[in-house]
């Protein structure tokens, strides 16, 4: 599925404000440098759905890239009850691969 962006907010308010130090990080840089290449998103966004809008819980920096780079919609999937905390604590053991390998 796929939502404008200006159906999408990241549910981290104060990066949403000021996401300068997010854009100075090394992953942050080789997400961008990957869409930019590929001219797309691989792996959807994970939201939750708060009505108006979607949360972007997973995918900050594809999400802002993403908007830096100029995408007008972006792959998400809607997680359901419960699957937030499954996500969040996958999340912990998150290991980085070489983006350039795909």
């Amino acid at each position: 599925m796929k939502v404008k962006k200006e159906k999408l907010c990241l549910k981290n308010q104060n990066l949403e404000r000021n996401p300068s130090n997010q854009r100075q990080s090394d992953l942050y840089k080789k997400v961008r440098d990957h869409i930019k290449k590929t001219g797309y998103i691989i792996n959807p966004l994970l939201v939750v759905d708060n009505g108006d809008k979607y949360e972007v819980v997973y995918g900050n920096n594809r999400y802002l890239s993403g908007l830096e780079l100029g995408i007008q919609e972006f792959p998400i999937q809607v997680l359901k009850d419960g699957e937030v905390k499954t996500i969040r604590e996958a999340a912990k053991s998150y290991k980085e691969i070489n983006l350039d390998e795909i």
